[in-house]
């Protein structure tokens, strides 16, 4: 799960054009803004990277190489098969989507097999469900605040101390690929012989 508020498009772009091809990760992003922009920011974020994006929208698949950028008009959950579900609500608090309410429902969807990164932004969106999330097991990471054009947002989950890695986007990146590399290895380690 990505979140990210102002200044958190550049960052979000520069993070996902550091992943290489064929990475087994889905993405979702929660990103304050206007729904009117939402087709705008997915031409710009699946722009010459290996990521496919996409608005995700009620009913829609959630698969590896995606990026589901989550409406502003209704709030989502996220089914066990992969689904993205309305729950045919408005999100809750300030900001629409809510970072938070998205965090949650990434976490009950999909249990220990998701995390959270926080980017570059104004406010406190996500210092509520992310250190549940961190709690669970699942990593949280922040962008590194020099490295923000506004780094309130991801400082205030930074606060609550459940941010286990912060960085650049780049750096955000690698951690990403070499935590990935590391579950494989392990899970191919442990798979029964055949």
């Amino acid at each position: 799960m990505l979140g990210a508020s102002l200044g958190g498009p550049a960052a979000v772009k520069q993070f996902l054009d550091c992943l290489p091809a064929n990475l087994p990760v889905a993405f979702v992003l929660a990103q304050h803004i206007d729904g009117s922009f939402l087709d705008t920011l997915c031409g710009v974020l699946g722009r010459d990277n290996n990521i496919h994006c996409k608005i995700g929208v009620d009913g829609s698949a959630l698969r590896h190489g995606e990026l589901a950028i989550a409406p502003v008009e209704y709030a989502v959950k996220f089914r066990h098969d992969g689904r993205i579900q309305s729950t045919g609500q408005a999100w809750e608090g300030p900001y629409a989507p809510s970072i938070d309410q998205v965090i949650q429902h990434v976490g009950e969807g999909y249990g220990n097999a998701c995390g959270a990164i926080l980017f570059s932004g104004m406010g406190n969106d996500g210092a509520i469900a992310a250190p549940r999330l961190a709690a669970s097991g699942c990593p949280v990471w922040a962008q590194s605040a020099d490295t923000c054009a506004v780094s309130s947002q991801p400082d205030s989950v930074r606060e609550t101390g459940c941010v286990s890695y912060s960085g650049s986007p780049e750096q955000l990146a690698l951690q990403l690929v070499d935590r990935v590399r590391r579950e494989l290895k392990n899970a191919s380690s442990q798979a029964p012989d055949a």
